[in-house]
């Protein structure tokens, strides 16, 4: 493994992260030279809601 020091500041939009921490579906748009590689950090994600369980379009109700 070879480490190194980040020099350059990249921007790039993108559609999200995967969860093996990839970016998906990237575009670059260009070099940055008004920020440092130092000040740079990644975005935390927003958690999904809770998605809520189906019951198949109908609403519950208990056997009787």
């Amino acid at each position: 493994m070879h480490w190194v020091r980040p020099e350059l500041v990249a921007e790039v939009k993108y559609l999200t992260w995967t969860d093996d921490n990839l970016l998906r579906q990237v575009v670059y748009e260009g070099l940055r030279d008004d920020k440092a590689a130092s000040e740079i950090r990644r975005p935390v994600p927003h958690p999904k809601p809770a998605a809520a369980p189906s019951t198949g379009g109908r609403a519950w109700r208990p056997r009787a």
